[in-house]
């Protein structure tokens, strides 16, 4: 995958952002990484393209990437706040 530039970040990324910052063990994947084909290399791949992460390492294992995606979506939330300081609106489809 060759990313040559960040796209703009819309509600609807940002949600999965928060998503991943926030995420435990077992929590079931938002809609609608959840219906892809490969559901956690979707979310990979939709945070890679953003520069949320850098592009895994194709030996690293889903558990290291995770934590990984985690901790830098964390990063990512706070370098980058909603104006005005509230949560944005849930992006809807």
């Amino acid at each position: 995958m060759r990313v040559d530039h960040v796209p703009p970040v819309t509600p609807r990324d940002r949600m999965l952002i928060e998503w991943v910052a926030q995420a435990k063990v077992g929590d079931p994947l938002p809609e609608p990484w959840s219906y892809a084909r490969s559901p956690l290399e979707s979310v990979v791949r939709t945070l890679a393209m953003l520069g949320v992460i850098g592009r895994p390492d194709p030996d690293a294992s889903w558990a290291a990437i995770a934590q990984e995606a985690s901790a830098a979506a964390r990063t990512w939330l706070e370098h980058n706040p909603v104006a005005g300081g509230g949560r944005q609106p849930e992006a809807r489809g």
